[in-house]
């Protein structure tokens, strides 16, 4: 070294070009920075992080749509098949919430999916699409990981292994393959590459890549409101670069961010709020949501060490009177040594102490501290705070593979069979998922104090039972339906409050009745639907069915009361008109049940059933060939309406059109053969043509079926 002044006689030092080499190469090693790796070689392992992750994830193309809320987001939502310049101006108005949820990126996506996949051909919907582009966008928020990791490193083998982690890990089966969380594998896509292009705004000074990140920010706002905790990200990675955190400039920088996630914040509160997501405060006490939230922070990270027993939904331990068992206290111990991990980390090793700080941050505001929904965790939650961990598991091997060159081939051996066991896990947690009776029925197994998982079991089954009594497989409908009400019973059991519950065990026994004409059945229904009217006094639903219970039982007057409730609370359901119109009609008041007819007709509604009952209400006024008009509209719509055809065929003999009659008659009973009434009446239409002996089959057959007036009908007219 070299001592000389300069040309202002102030006194420099000079390093030897040997010596200057060897401490650029000691702060390269520092840094862990490598020489970057050629476009090949990321082309390679992007390409093994797709093909591991397809594999890991291979069976949820084949799953279908499960009615945890896939039925409202894709077969029941109002934006799917019109997406329509004032149906996208809607969905981003921010006072549109649909689900609970302000995400009309994640509308707009599923939008798209539709219009690709379209109808199945059998009235629902083809639901390979859905899962694809979830797998897919996983694979890229799996390969964006990949990116990020090595533009916060500089490190490939870091960048490898936390990419692969994601991609295969099981605890992100519930974000991927349930189709309702694409806004979930969207806003983190968005998420990831926002902080990407902001790690690269600060290595380059690029204004463009501010601008980017802020940008890519909006979008993931727009896909799911989680995405507020990105502000606060933005700080560690500030911390990992050793940027000064008071700089006025830095502050600066995050002013945008921060106002845009306490704007997103507060519409995802008011959302949640006006679904009624957000539990009462009173609900449980300060101390224990932090005990609550203690508990899930490390089962969180006990689930991404080894994600067994995972379970769609983790209930609360008691619901009912909202206590708490006495070890969940012992959960603070370790949830309070990971915080002073990384505390201790700050000045021990920046790497690790921002990577347990990525994930505290991520995490933090889904720890329930305001209890949201009826589950203490959820998988889905880890999504991106997982990202944390899995730097943290690919810096340690690093490490250990700097540290320790003779252990590199047993590392990788080791890390090899996890991420192998990993991607097994997934692959069969995915058939939980298959369908709605595969996820209830595991869920119920692993959490079987989980009303919501009973219920969802319930509705299962009821719409099963609705199907086979469509296609007249009255046993299996027998089957399902009574199973629908044992697993209703169950949730209640395990919630007496429980709205939804009540509800649908009164829709069960409500349409149970019908097929067995069951009074009992019909007044348990119509409790069932008095509990629920009482812990939901706005269900409009509620109200309706109850009005129609109490029909069937012809209490038609407090029925007619029930109903005028129902469509004071919503008077867009063209169901309330009709079933209103059907009370007055047998009441008699037909005038008035054509008025409410027409309510429903104007509404465009065009079912089989409301020109049906159009047509009794004007055979009841006696104007047969105007009722004869609206019996071919019901047919026409629904091709083989036996109830179309059996109506028409009294107002043909009202109108003494005797053939016209028996040819209705006839195809009643070719279709239907067990319907008595039809035989009866054609053998009457014979008779009033004087065809005895026609008339003397149908008495005979109905005689033999034990029919006694059918029987004395044969005594008197056929011997």
């Amino acid at each position: 070294m070299k001592r000389q002044k300069n040309k202002d006689n102030k006194i420099t030092t000079t390093i030897g070009k040997s010596k200057k080499k060897q401490i650029n190469s000691g702060l390269k090693n520092s840094l862990n920075l490598q020489d970057k790796p050629s476009v090949k070689i990321f082309i390679f392992w992007i390409f093994i992080i797709t093909l591991l992750t397809t594999i890991s994830y291979y069976q949820a193309f084949n799953n279908q749509l499960t009615t945890w809320d896939d039925n409202h987001y894709i077969e029941e939502n109002p934006y799917l098949q019109d997406l329509s310049s004032e149906n996208i101006k809607e969905l981003f108005s921010t006072d549109t919430y649909y689900m609970g949820n302000y995400h009309p990126l994640a509308m707009i996506s599923l939008s798209i999916d539709y219009a690709i996949a379209g109808d199945d051909g059998q009235g629902g919907f083809n639901p390979f699409i859905f899962h694809f582009i979830n797998i897919l966008l996983h694979i890229f928020v799996s390969i964006a990981v990949f990116f990020l990791a090595y533009f916060l490193f500089n490190n490939l083998n870091i960048a490898i292994i936390a990419g692969l982690l994601f991609g295969v890990h099981t605890l992100h089966v519930e974000s991927v393959a349930w189709v309702s969380e694409r806004k979930d594998v969207l806003y983190a896509l968005f998420f990831i590459i926002s902080l990407i292009s902001y790690v690269r705004y600060i290595d380059t000074k690029k204004l463009q890549f501010y601008i980017l990140a802020l940008f890519l920010f909006v979008l993931s706002l727009l896909s799911k409101g989680q995405a507020v905790s990105l502000a606060i990200t933005l700080f560690a990675i500030d911390f990992l670069r050793q940027r000064n955190l008071l700089d006025i400039k830095l502050l600066l920088e995050k002013i945008p961010f921060l106002a845009l996630a306490v704007y997103f914040g507060l519409i995802a509160i008011n959302a949640q709020e006006g679904s009624g997501a957000i539990v009462s405060e009173e609900a449980y006490t300060f101390g224990q949501r932090i005990i609550i939230a203690a508990y899930a922070f490390v089962t969180y990270v006990h689930q991404l060490i080894l994600p067994i027993n995972l379970s769609a939904i983790n209930p609360y331990p008691d619901i009912i009177h909202k206590t708490l068992p006495s070890y969940f206290s012992l959960y603070l111990i370790p949830a309070l040594t990971i915080v002073f991990l990384f505390f201790y980390f700050i000045k021990k090793n920046i790497k690790i102490a921002f990577t347990i700080g990525f994930f505290i941050i991520n995490i933090i505001l889904l720890l329930q501290f305001i209890p949201v929904g009826s589950a203490m965790h959820a998988d889905r939650y880890a999504y991106i705070p997982s990202i944390g961990f899995f730097l943290l598991i690919a810096i340690l091997v690093v490490k250990l593979i700097e540290n320790k060159p003779e252990l590199k081939k047993t590392a990788f051996i080791v890390l090899g069979l996890y991420i192998v066991m990993l991607g097994t896990l997934t692959y069969f947690r995915t058939f939980a998922w298959e369908n709605s009776l595969t996820l209830w029925t595991d869920t119920v197994q692993k959490s079987p104090k989980s009303v919501v998982a009973w219920n969802n079991l319930g509705s299962y089954n009821e719409k099963e039972a609705k199907i086979l009594t469509d296609n007249n497989e009255h046993e299996l409908s027998l089957k399902h339906r009574l199973a629908a009400i044992d697993y209703f019973t169950n949730a209640i059991n395990g919630k007496p409050d429980y709205f939804s519950a009540f509800y649908n065990r009164g829709v069960s026994r409500f349409e149970l009745s019908k097929n067995r004409g069951d009074t009992i059945l019909l007044k348990l229904s119509i409790s069932d639907f008095t509990n629920a009217i009482k812990f939901n006094q706005t269900s409009a639903d509620a109200y309706h069915y109850r009005a129609n219970a109490k029909a069937e039982l012809l209490y038609f007057t407090n029925a007619l009361l029930d109903m005028d409730i129902a469509i004071s609370m919503d008077n867009t359901n063209y169901l309330f008109y009709i079933n209103r119109g059907i009370i007055k009609g047998k009441m008699n008041d037909f005038n008035e049940a054509l008025k409410d007819f027409n309510i429903a007709e104007s509404m465009n509604n065009t079912s089989e059933v409301l020109y049906s009952n159009k047509g009794l209400a004007k055979a009841g006024l006696k104007l047969y060939n105007e009722a004869i008009v609206d019996y071919n509209k019901a047919i026409s719509i629904k091709e083989g309406f036996i109830t179309g055809y059996y109506n028409r065929a009294i107002a043909y003999e009202r109108l003494q059109k005797y053939d016209e009659a028996i040819s209705d008659l006839t195809f009643v009973i070719n279709n239907s053969p067990n319907m008595n009434s039809a035989y009866n009446y054609r053998a009457y239409c014979y008779r009033k043509q004087g065809k005895i002996k026609e008339a003397c089959n149908d008495y005979q057959e109905l005689a033999n079926r034990g029919d006694l007036l059918a029987a004395e009908q044969v005594k008197i007219l056929c011997n």
